[in-house]
């Protein structure tokens, strides 16, 4: 067995303190320095909405309140009411009226203005509308400004939709039904004491559109910092939405 002897060079360090950096480093060093400023702040906004969201979107209290849609003779006060933190923007949110049938979108309803404090760092915004259809397994979809379904409810059965920002998920039953003969003046209304929906129970009661509703309450004494959380991203939102609004402004006018 022969054994070989290796004999170790010195490493040339003064050569390499010499050599000059590669132009792979110097691309990267200059992509890092010069961004493309409108790129980047309209990213930077995005990110800080999509983080702000993920974040406090559990804890987030928007949610379709009440809504009425038929009753004796021709349907009259129709409409649906959104309770959220007092506070919050509901520009560029929507609502999508979804068909039991099919569970394609047949209607939909942009929403806006900002929710007052009507009790306890809560409030309500009613929005009134026509053509609401009258089941079976008909629902309603609350979406915000980035295409995320908040809530998903339905009446007279469930349906599993097939189309837009809801699509491939399933309503929730409220449990109850108005009729072609239901007294007019009576609505579908979440009732109870809590801050999310889920704290709250479906009843059929006086109609509210744009109040509290009877035998409601949201007991909260102050706004928890989820709740803080909510509302500076649902500002960020709002800002990205008048953002991709002024966007396609300029395209069409430059057409």
């Amino acid at each position: 067995m022969m054994t070989k002897l290796l004999s170790a060079r010195p490493f040339p360090f003064s050569s390499a303190l010499k050599s000059k950096p590669t132009s792979y480093r110097r691309t990267i060093f200059l992509a890092i320095k010069k961004p493309k400023s409108r790129f980047f702040t309209r990213s930077i906004t995005g990110l800080i909405a999509t983080l702000s969201l993920s974040h406090a979107a559990l804890a987030a209290p928007v949610f379709i309140n009440e809504f009425h849609y038929d009753n004796n003779g021709t349907d009259t006060g129709e409409g649906l009411e959104i309770a959220a933190i007092a506070g919050t923007d509901l520009e560029n949110w929507q609502l999508l009226f979804y068909n039991g049938t099919n569970g394609g979108i047949y209607k939909s309803l942009d929403l806006n203005g900002v929710v007052n404090d009507l009790n306890n760092g809560y409030g309500v915004l009613g929005f009134p509308t026509t053509g609401i259809q009258n089941g079976p397994a008909d629902a309603f979809a609350l979406v915000n400004p980035l295409g995320e379904v908040f809530d998903f409810i339905s009446y007279e059965g469930s349906l599993t939709a097939t189309e837009g920002p809801a699509n491939g998920l399933t309503s929730i039953d409220v449990g109850l039904e108005e009729r072609p003969d239901s007294l007019l003046g009576l609505s579908l209304q979440r009732q109870g004491s809590g801050t999310l929906s889920d704290d709250f129970n479906w009843a059929i009661d006086t109609a509210s559109l744009g109040s509290i509703n009877n035998e409601q309450d949201f007991q909260v004494s102050s706004v928890p910092l989820p709740a803080s959380l909510w509302l500076f991203s649902s500002a960020c939102i709002a800002l990205l939405g008048r953002q991709r609004s002024c966007h396609r402004s300029r395209k069409q006018t430059s057409v």
